[in-house]
């Protein structure tokens, strides 16, 4: 769990983005900042000339051998210690003075005898000066040792805020992205009475009308299209009638025989599609009842035992509790029971039943050892009238309704129904109940 939420937020789009501009952010830094670094490299060179300069003139001023009294006159003015060693004597106009004698300096390509160095985050200058040497130290402006730390704590808040303010506006952005994959996943879950919200004057918006837009085509379409059927369906049976009542008088034969039969093909598939619509519309006349799925199972297992390839029930639980509408789901079970029987070989292993808990449903899975569904038949399968045969014998199946059936059932009870198969290798179909606890 942790590594799919892992990965979900690698492969953002927003996360995506937010390197994106980190990214650029340190690279412009780096171009910026080497800029300036060279900038100040090139004007560090003139300042050290100056500062050499002006080094002669306290030498000067100090005398030789440097004048303690004139050397704390000369620092109370500036924002320098200075450090005298020599072998006769050894002064600070410091009342602490650092212990920087084993420093390193670099020596000065200009003069030798003048050496650069830092200490504690202090710029130094060491200078040979007669017996001795001089080690005039710049001295912070502000005093406190935290001080440089504060300030990369404060770049540090200042950057977490900015990236952060980068982030949210990002998400604030591309939220109509978000809206258009809910939108995506709803219609193809079959709900095309989703809306995609549309609260943005950009783009985003143009798009998100564009699939709203065609999301009700869709719709229109398939309901003009149950229309017709219904309307074909309902205007067949008149004439089916009259057909039967003409049929009574002829005499009995093979040809009427025949005509019988192919009447009464024609009812059952009339009948099948306007029971088919009718469930369409029965979700707020659902007749629940709290009952035991696993009872329902068995009242409705016998019909299937003595027939090939046989029934195996593998560790069901003595109750799953649900609210459904028996009469509904009995139609479901005998119809997926139905079809792994009649799609599997007298050879085949038994049908096996089974099942799941995935919170907040109980999963039913009926499996068989059939001859399987290709795998590019598999997104149509739940389509009314659609049949993998082609030919539509009759021998290899019937009118492409029940699968169709099922799925408006179990979504009128708020489930689900899947398939897996593999051509050849056999069908699994899973059930999805909600499970009542307490």
């Amino acid at each position: 769990m942790r590594l799919r939420w892992f990965n979900k937020i690698i492969t953002s789009v927003f996360t995506k983005l937010l390197v994106i501009i980190i990214v650029t952010g340190i690279a412009v830094n780096l171009v910026v900042g080497g800029f300036f670094w060279a900038h100040r490299y090139m004007a560090g060179k003139a300042i050290h000339r100056n500062i050499v300069h002006y080094l002669d003139y306290l030498l000067a001023d100090l005398g030789d051998p440097p004048n303690l009294i004139r050397a704390r006159e000369i620092a109370k003015k500036t924002y320098l210690e200075i450090h005298y060693e020599s072998p006769q004597q050894k002064w600070s106009t410091a009342e602490n003075p650092p212990l920087i004698s084993g420093r390193r300096f670099y020596v000065w390509k200009e003069n030798p005898d003048i050496r650069f160095g830092r200490y504690h985050g202090r710029s130094l200058i060491e200078v040979n000066h007669g017996q001795g040497r001089i080690i005039f130290e710049f001295a912070k402006p502000f005093e406190g040792e935290d001080d440089q730390d504060w300030a990369f704590l404060i770049l540090f808040a200042a950057l977490v805020v900015i990236l952060g303010a980068a982030y949210l506006s990002m998400r604030r952005v591309l939220k109509p992205v978000k809206w258009l994959n809910e939108g995506v996943q709803e219609v193809s879950k079959g709900n095309l009475h989703h809306r995609v919200p549309l609260k943005k004057s950009d783009e985003f918006r143009d798009l998100a009308e564009a699939f709203n837009a065609m999301t009700d085509r869709i719709r229109e379409m398939l309901k003009a299209k149950e229309r017709l059927l219904l309307d074909v369906s309902h205007e067949l049976r008149s004439p089916l009638t009259r057909m039967k009542v003409a049929l009574e008088f002829l005499p009995e034969g093979t040809s009427k025989e025949s005509i019988d039969n192919d009447l009464e093909e024609m009812e059952k598939m009339i009948s099948e599609i306007l029971e088919t619509a009718r469930r369409h519309h029965v979700h707020g006349k659902l007749n629940r009842q709290r009952i035991n799925l696993v009872d329902l199972l068995h009242e409705i297992l016998p019909a299937f035992e003595n027939q090939a390839p046989g029934v195996q029930v593998n560790d069901l639980p003595t109750s799953i509790e649900t609210e459904v509408d028996q009469e509904q789901i009995k139609t479901v079970l005998n119809n997926v029971l139905s079809n792994a029987f009649k799609y599997s070989q007298p050879e085949s292993k038994a049908v096996q039943i089974t099942h799941k808990k995935q919170p907040p449903y109980v999963i039913l899975r009926i499996k068989d050892d059939g001859i399987g569904i290709p795998e590019e038949e598999l997104p149509f399968i739940f389509e009314p009238f659609y049949r993998v045969d082609k030919s539509r014998s009759k021998q290899t199946g019937g009118y492409g309704l029940g699968l169709s059936l099922c799925k408006t059932i179990m979504e009128a009870h708020g489930g689900k129904i899947d398939i897996e198969s593999k051509d050849g290798a056999g069908t699994m179909v899973s059930l999805y109940f909600q499970e009542l606890t307490g």
